[in-house]
């Protein structure tokens, strides 16, 4: 067995365990391709939201960038993991998620949406709890996530869940974006806290400072006796 089989056989048995009741425990929960799972979203929740001005990437771009763009993301996709949910009541599809590896170890909350009429009943909330559960199992350290600026109610159900805020950018695309992370790996999320400009410190934070750490130890220490 060859090491992608192996990672697909893992990824599939935690994904299983997780989400093996579903959403709520009643919803059901199974993976579609890419392109299925845009050819729902266009179809059944595009015309849910309010009109927004978004600009299509690929539409920008001329037929010698499209087909790189294309070649790129055939040579990205080999290994990565990725997930697209479709949630149905009863075959009825409800919601969907995406999610995917973006790298190493830190794992992307990509989309979500929710039919109107299944909102408020914390099938989000649950689906959250478990794709974190799931990113730390599979190993990953990080978990990121971005929403349009405007949008405080995806916020305010990341900060919950311990969610912090990492950068602003301004997306050609979508506008104003803000990207949050949470961390599955405690000296992370303290080294996290410690550039924020609150001291957190570890062993391992002191040990994998390049000797920095220790230096500036020693230089408190004489300013003290002085």
């Amino acid at each position: 067995m060859n090491f992608k089989s192996e990672m697909d056989k893992e990824n599939e048995s935690i994904f299983n365990e997780v989400f093996k009741n579903g959403l709520l425990n009643k919803y059901s929960v199974e993976k579609v391709d890419i392109e299925e799972y845009w050819n729902i979203y266009y179809n059944d929740f595009f015309n849910q939201y309010p009109e927004e001005i978004n600009f299509d990437r690929e539409g920008l771009l001329n037929n010698s960038q499209l087909q790189k763009r294309k070649n790129l993301n055939i040579m990205n996709s080999s290994l990565k993991i990725e997930n697209n949910l479709v949630v149905k009541d009863n075959g009825q599809i409800i919601a969907l998620f995406r999610s995917e590896q973006e790298s190493a170890d830190i794992y992307y909350m990509r989309h979500a949406v929710v039919h109107k009429d299944y909102r408020r009943q914390g099938i989000y909330m649950d689906y959250l709890n478990k794709i974190l559960h799931y990113a730390h199992h599979m190993g990953f350290s990080q978990v990121v996530s971005c929403f349009v600026a405007a949008n405080h109610l995806i916020y305010k159900a990341k900060i919950k869940k311990d969610f912090y805020v990492t950068s602003l950018e301004i997306n050609p695309e979508y506008g104003n974006i803000v990207w949050i992370s949470h961390f599955l790996n405690e000296d992370l999320k303290k080294a996290f806290l410690f550039r924020s400009g609150m001291v957190e410190f570890s062993k391992k934070l002191f040990q994998n400072s390049e000797g920095n750490a220790n230096k500036l130890l020693n230089k408190l220490v004489r300013s003290s006796l002085s």
